[in-house]
């Protein structure tokens, strides 16, 4: 700091200061300042100062060394300030070096106390006992057991708070024997003592452990305190330089530009020679930076292995193809940036792919002159790092944005930060100026197109508004405008979504086989997270031909591997559901399969050249190349019959040219789905096909008589009391009217009714008249249907779905509920004999025929539908019935001489290979009176065909557990709690009047007089020293948790010894709990009684049976 005396004309002296600000000095704080947690007087060292335009902008300091004490959680980075609030709120303080060593020895000093404190005490145990008897004091008064001997008792004069006769007892019980002990004379009132003054010794020890504990850590934390002070020393030392090295940082960076601009070992590769382009073209600079493999797929196969090493086939295309020079370089004369790909390939090795993978996207230029076409390898990337040629608008902008989204402007401390990155950002692009001015002047490599000599003027504003053109192809604000079409995902849905029986699709076997759609050739592991190939398809893609088979779409391809049982290869058609194809499922391609009915060749075409669609979809690019072939080569093989078709709308006055191109187009497209992918028929010779007269009314209704009967069409259905919602004309030329049911025609039960009207109209002498009509889902595109008009209201129909196959399997299955009633009552405990005999013969028959293939045993299950319940997706229908339909016929045969039962048994153990597991099982079958339940059947249960008897398990069951109750109407009410939002219906004539289920009356069901449920838990329980093992039955209230018994068991000390339960089943009553416990106990040859001579108390409720 400099001091001057000058004279001011009123003779006054007037002492001013002046003091230059570096990085490294010291400024001390003028008053308090809250918000930074900076102390009046504190002294503190500018750790860097921020400039902009020459000029400090912003002063950062470190904070105090106190602040920075590393037992501190949260303590602050660094200070920062303004220059004038600086200036205002700091001076500068030349004697910091004092003041430092003044706050280091205040630090040395606490340390040198507390080491002297804590050395005084393990030479003075007077001060040992003072804080040993102060805490004792603090300990007995908290826990109030103190006496008033031991509250005043002082220190003894050796140190020691104790008693000594208890003391020197303690020690000779410590140092001798049990015999000497008790020739001294112990009794139990001496050893109370003797326990009480090892405890008093005890906690003695602890206080004097802990103090010195705390002594030591209390000085490690303060020798920690000088660590910052060091530490600001050498950060000091570094502030002192920032002016150097800021400076030769820059002068560094200047260096390396300049070496850009005389081509220190930039390469430039010529790939094509010719002529220049025409001096009047500017030098366009394009923004998007390109991918080599992206940009060759359109002119080439590029598999997903295309990386560097394969670049010469892109140079070789550059030659060949002058349109893959045009969708390259949009102008003649330009510059771009590119990289061989973005995408990441596997070689197999970690180091590879590393290294490999960093050259695939190693950046480089590609120049263009004309016909000369230049890539140029430069050292410094800086300048090409960046993901474009030149920066958007929108990159400027947020560098100085906050993280709220509020700009960040010149008076905020966080600016200069900010222009240290944007100048960071600039620095690249900068660079690429001087290396392009570099190119120019030393090898004239975008030729003539500025007038004058060679001059740095090339990378100024003037000079670039003039010769230089930006082409913003990759910022939202000037992005070259071009078509807007769906994206590529859409447009594979689209076009996927006329996908019918009959349906032409090009499918990817690669992709779209794999165990879900084509588990003949596709095994998955145990895990089911990869899957193996043992069939491939014989052709990579091909065109198949598609079929319904159920609800889905399928086609076959052919398919060869080697079979492992016979040993030898294997050709067959592999069946393929594309209905169950999910993507990304398998790790699958982005494209599987495309329905090519509504395909062009020209929608095609976009897509291939489009840039966004080829972004990361190589593998799409080359399945989409092989549609166009298939589609040109179709086309080719129609050009005799399209080129007729055309010549019959010219020459009828209908359509020419284009229009009439249009309208073949569309009647090809209809007439091939509609006759599932066949190929258009050819002329022989001047002799027409059978269908041409079929073309030529499609085409006719197309060009405009189809519209014109729109009027008519919708009269003829309105009479008929329905709304016309669609007017196609299908692929045999016959117009179609979808038109909406009515109320009363619409079925609603279980979903909304989903299905329209599909009528057929044909043409008289009196006018329009209906042909025929069927039910069917509106769909929101079909290619074999040419649409002529559509009202409003389709859209509300369009693309419905249904858990239901058709209208008419909706019909089908609630039909199969009607006399559910009846169908109860019959076969109800007892049965009439003739129906008895009936229901064993048709259980034989089915369980014959389930198991007629099965490696295990499937017992039938008995079941009556009263209902049908749409459940995640997919239908069920609600049943009565009995889970193994042996035990209804064994208890409820007619006859009391037993004929029926042992023939029932007899059958049941024939399948078995382990006869005696049969027998046991026939023998302790069900023997209670009421087995009825409440579950779900899949819909493929067929009544008509098996009776009584499902081949499919129960789903859903509403179990004893749940529902201890006999009754179908309290196992209805469960079910009823469980079902939630689910879709359900259930017939009419099982409910009363008060809307009461009625089978129980039917059917005989009553609860017992007892009814009490109540389930049971088999305990059992390891011994320990103080218990022996014990094993019971636990008899648990239905309402009450098993977890009440396994909290009594720990509480009452079973988690030592160890103990294990298992539920055995809810009963209806007490006594049927009893019995199945006697009976069980009686299989074993034991005895049980009740009561709790288990060592181990019942909870409230609980009755507990032991086993003896």
């Amino acid at each position: 700091m400099d001091l001057t005396t000058t004279s001011t004309p009123s003779h006054t002296d007037r002492i001013e200061r002046f003091q230059s600000l570096q990085a490294g000095q010291y400024w001390r704080s003028l008053q308090l300042i809250e918000d930074e947690g900076i102390e009046q007087g504190e002294v503190l060292l500018i750790q860097s100062i921020r400039w902009v335009e020459d000029k400090p902008h912003t002063i950062i300091l470190r904070p105090h060394p106190h602040k920075l004490r590393t037992d501190i959680k949260f303590k602050p980075n660094e200070h920062r300030f303004l220059l004038q609030n600086f200036l205002t709120l700091f001076a500068h303080e030349p004697d910091y070096q004092s003041v430092r060593n003044r706050e280091i020895r205040e630090v040395q000093g606490r340390v040198n106390d507390l080491q002297a404190e804590l050395l005084e005490a393990q030479s003075n145990p007077a001060l040992l006992a003072t804080v040993v008897q102060e805490q004792l004091h603090h300990s007995n008064e908290n826990a109030q057991i103190g006496t008033a001997d031991t509250q005043g008792t002082p220190p003894s004069k050796g140190g020691a708070v104790s008693c000594d006769h208890a003391n020197s007892a303690l020690a000779g019980l410590a140092t001798g024997t049990v015999a000497q002990a008790i020739e001294a004379g112990i009794t139990e009132k001496s050893i109370a003592s003797l326990r009480e003054s090892a405890q008093r010794e005890h906690q003695i020890a602890t206080i004097k452990s802990n103090w010195i504990q705390s002594k030591t850590q209390e000085i490690a934390s303060t020798i920690q305190a000088l660590t910052p002070f060091y530490e600001e020393q050498a950060a000091a030392a570094l502030a002192r330089t920032e002016d150097v090295r800021s400076y030769v940082t820059k002068l560094m960076q200047g260096i390396e530009s300049l070496d850009l601009y005389v081509g220190k070992d930039v390469e430039v590769l010529t790939i094509q020679k010719g002529r220049g382009a025409p001096s009047d073209v500017p030098l366009s600079f394009v923004q998007k930076k390109l991918l080599m493999d992206e940009e060759l797929a359109v002119w080439a196969d590029v598999d997903e292995f295309f990386d560097f090493s394969s670049a010469e086939r892109f140079y070789e295309a550059l030659r060949q193809h002058p349109g893959l020079v045009d969708q390259i370089f949009p102008t003649e004369r330009c510059i771009l940036v590119m990289a061989v790909s973005r995408r990441h390939i596997d070689y197999g090795d970690t180091w590879t792919n590393v290294a490999r993978n960093e050259q695939n996207q190693n950046v480089f230029l590609l120049v263009r002159n004309g016909e000369n076409i230049h890539r140029v390898w430069s050292p410094v990337e800086s300048h090409l790092g960046a993901d474009r040629l030149f920066p958007t608008l929108g990159e400027h902008d947020k560098i100085f944005q906050g993280l709220d989204g509020e700009t960040i402007k010149f008076e905020d401390v966080a600016y200069t930060d900010r222009l240290s990155a944007h100048e960071r950002s600039a620095l690249h692009y900068k660079r690429f100026l001087l290396l392009v001015c570099g190119l120019d002047h030393r090898l004239k490599l975008f030729g003539q197109f500025y007038d004058g000599p060679d001059s740095l003027d090339f990378v100024s504003l003037q000079f670039q508004s003039r010769y230089l053109r930006f082409i913003h192809d990759d910022d939202g604000a000037f992005t070259l405008q071009s078509e807007r079409r769906l994206s590529l995902d859409e447009w594979i849905n689209e076009k996927n979504a006329y996908m019918r029986a009959g349906s032409r699709v090009l499918c990817d076997w690669n992709a779209v086989m794999d165990p879900d759609t084509a588990p003949a050739a596709c095994k998955s592991d145990f895990r089911g997270d990869s899957m193996e190939r043992r069939y491939t398809a014989d052709e990579r893609a091909t065109v198949a031909i598609t079929y319904l088979s159920g609800q889905s779409v399928c086609v076959d391809v052919p398919v060869t591997g080697y079979k492992y049982g016979s040993h030898e290869r294997r050709s067959f058609n592999c069946k393929v559901n594309l209905s169950r194809f999910r993507l990304h499922n398998w790790n699958n391609a982005d494209l599987a399969y495309l329905c090519l009915d509504a395909v062009s060749v020209q929608e095609l075409q976009w897509y291939i050249s489009n840039r966004e669609t080829r972004k990361n979809h190589l593998s799409v690019i080359r399945f989409l190349k092989r549609a166009v072939q298939f589609l040109q080569a179709e086309r080719e093989s129609e050009y005799d019959t399209r080129e007729r078709m055309a010549l019959a709308l010219e020459e009828g006055a209908i359509a020419s040219g284009a229009q009439a191109q249009e309208i073949v187009d569309r009647t090809v497209t209809a007439w091939r789905a509609a006759n599932r992918g066949k190929a258009l028929p050819k002329f022989d010779g001047d002799a027409a096909p059978r269908v041409w007269q079929s073309l030529l009314d499609q085409m006719y209704m197309l060009a405009g008589e189809g519209a014109a009967q729109v009027e008519r069409v919708a009269a003829l259905i309105m009479q008929n009391g329905y709304r016309p919602l669609r007017l196609v004309l299908s692929g045999a030329s016959t117009l179609v009217i979808y038109a909406e049911p009515s109320q009363m025609e619409r079925d609603d039960r279980v979903e909304r009714h989903a299905w329209v009207h599909r009528i057929t109209l044909g043409q008289k002498k009196t006018g329009l008249t209906e042909k025929s009509r069927r039910w069917q889902i509106l769909p929101k595109s079909v290619a074999s249907e040419t649409t002529l008009h559509e009202w409003p209201e389709a859209k509300e129909w369009a693309g419905k779905t249904s858990l239901f196959d058709s209208f008419e399997k909706k019909q089908t299955l609630f039909a199969a509920t009607q006399g559910a009633v009846n169908k109860l009552a019959a076969i109800k405990t007892p049965m009439e004999p003739h129906v008895h005999a009936s229901l064993m013969s048709n259980w034989k028959r089915v369980r014959d025929d389930v198991n007629a293939a099965a490696k295990m045993v499937f017992e039938p299950c008995l079941a009556v539908p009263i209902g049908l319940v749409a459940r995640s997706g997919r239908l069920h229908f609600l049943c009565v019935g009995i889970l193994n339909a042996h035990d209804h016929l064994l208890y409820s045969a007619p006859t009391p001489d037993g004929f029926s039962k042992a023939w029932v048994s007899k059958e049941f153990v024939r399948l078995y290979a382990d006869k005696a597991y049969a027998n046991q099982r026939i023998q302790s079958s069900h023997k209670d009176a009421h087995p009825w339940q409440l579950f779900e059947l899949s819909v493929e249960f067929d009544p008509s065909r098996n009776g009584y008897y499902s081949d499919f398990g129960p789903r859903n069951l509403v179990t004893r557990h749940e529902c201890p109750d006999p009754l179908i109407q309290g196992q209805f009410q469960c079910w009823m709690s469980q079902i939630g939002s689910s879709g359900y219906w259930v017939t009419p004539d099982v409910f009363d009047g008060e809307k009461s289920v009625v089978l129980d009356d039917v059917m005989g069901i009553v609860r017992p007089e007892d009814y009490d449920p109540v389930h049971v838990i088999h305990v059992k329980v390891g011994s320990d020293r103080a218990r022996p093992r014990a094993r019971w039955f636990d008899i648990v209230p239905h309402g009450m948790s098993s977890n009440v018994v396994h909290a009594a068991l720990r509480e009452q000390g079973a988690g030592n010894a160890g103990y294990e339960s298992s539920p055995l089943g809810v009963f209806a009553s007490r006594n049927l709990a009893r019995e199945f416990i006697k009976d069980r106990m009686s299989q074993e040859g034991a005895a049980v009684h009740v009561g709790d001579e288990v060592d181990f108390i019942a909870p409230p409720e609980v009755e507990r049976w032991k086993v003896r």
